[in-house]
């Protein structure tokens, strides 16, 4: 009876003393030392920073903070910084975060109008929780020279915040949330490498200007997965030395497709290769499948795949244009350098496309450069409205039709 009584007494001071240790992990913005109100008015980002220098100093565990459900938070351009002691860091959005709502109102605050939420350098990062990140962007957008009728106009904003920012959270994942309205590009992955996007929602209107979903530069090994993008740009953007990027189980549209690039902006160099595509829904899209360079750019795009998805009333399913004209570069196309696009696939591709562009596939490729190695196999495109004629552009691009291809590519060069 003595043993057993001491057990059990042990038993209660090792589940105390765990207790206590999971209390000391958890992080609640909310918690009166830090001081977050959560009524949406209020300005809680000093509550955020200082509940984030706690958890990020912490040892024990897991540490974790909270960000309660139920509640909304005022948080102006903040950047959670990282290394922290923990081998891993998690932040649990259960509510909503909403950023400034009048542009004016960024121009004094710390971290100005590049961006608003960095999470940076933090290795072993999992954000997620089902909240809601709202980048309440209208007053940019209204701003925006990228907008048709502020185009060069005087006052006009060039570069919006980008909402939610990973840069060098090197194993890491976001998943179970939502960006929505977003100044411009949603999410960026920068300079980081084994990241993983699962089940994120981004949803912002179909005329909002550079409203990116998830945009990638410098990465390695990232995959975007089982999630939903609704914007005014680009669905997934992958851009300059992006490498094994993987994009599969999403809804696109509306937007601008899956798109690697623009690169060679100015005459860089491209550094782009394995980025693999496939099943994916593109829905009342500008585009679908595309490869965009500038003309005199450098360097290369290569191993790429898009593979297995539909298209529903879909402008431009397949498209690739190595003449994305950028400023001050000579508009004669052969007469400059390109950035070298090569070993591309498009397999099991099928769905309707939208008659206002007959064109369903476009291979816009270079005199000077031209596209290599493009494959095609089992495509089947059909007009949103029956009776149209669809025809393909097909222009300096070197490949193999390897099964049936509809409507017909006539100009594909043999590359056997």
């Amino acid at each position: 009876m003595g043993t057993f009584s001491n057990l059990f007494v042990l038993g209660v001071v090792i589940s105390t003393h765990l207790h206590v240790v999971a209390a000391q992990g958890v992080f609640d913005v909310t918690d009166p030392k830090y001081g977050a109100v959560g009524d949406g008015k209020k300005d809680d980002t000093q509550a955020f920073t200082k509940a984030w220098a706690d958890a990020c100093a912490a040892t024990a565990g897991i540490p974790k903070l909270v960000v309660p459900k139920g509640k909304t938070f005022y948080v102006g351009p903040t950047s959670f910084m990282g290394p922290c002691k923990a081998k891993n860091v998690t932040f649990e959005l259960g509510g909503t975060i909403v950023a400034p709502q009048n542009p004016s109102a960024w121009d004094t605050a710390k971290g100005g109008s590049g961006t608003w939420i960095v999470f940076n350098g933090v290795t072993g990062l999992l954000v997620n929780g089902g909240g809601v990140f709202d980048g309440r962007g209208q007053g940019w957008w209204e701003k925006s020279c990228h907008q048709n009728r502020h185009l060069n106009a005087p006052g006009c904003t060039k570069i919006q915040p980008a909402a939610v920012n990973f840069w060098g959270t090197n194993g890491g994942a976001f998943r179970d949330i939502t960006v929505t309205n977003s100044p411009m590009f949603h999410v960026t992955l920068l300079k980081l490498e084994g990241f993983e996007v699962y089940n994120v929602k981004i949803n912002s209107p179909e005329d909002s200007p550079n409203t990116d979903g998830i945009h990638t530069q410098d990465v390695k090994q990232v995959t975007i997965a089982d999630s939903q993008f609704r914007g005014g740009d680009d669905c997934v953007s992958i851009g300059d030395r992006s490498s094994f990027v993987y994009v599969r189980n999403c809804h696109c549209g509306p937007g601008h497709g899956v798109s690697i690039g623009s690169l060679g902006k100015s005459g860089k160099n491209a550094d782009v290769e394995e980025i693999h595509v496939e099943r994916i829904e593109f829905v009342g899209t500008m585009f679908g499948a595309r490869i965009k360079t500038y003309k005199g750019g450098k360097g290369y795009c290569r191993k790429i795949s898009y593979k297995n998805s539909n298209f529903t009333n879909v402008m431009n399913p397949i498209f690739i244009d190595q003449f994305y004209l950028d400023v001050g570069v000579s508009d004669t196309p052969n007469a400059v350098s390109a950035v070298s696009i090569s070993d591309v696939t498009f397999e099991g591709l099928t769905g309707t496309t939208d008659v206002k562009v007959p064109a369903a596939i476009t291979l816009k490729c270079s005199e000077a450069v031209p596209c290599t190695g493009i494959k095609m196999n089992n495509i089947n495109l059909t007009p949103a409205v029956p009776g149209t004629k669809l025809t393909t552009n097909c222009s300096n691009a070197k490949g193999a039709i390897l099964g049936k291809v509809e409507p017909a590519v006539t100009g594909l060069i043999s590359s056997a």
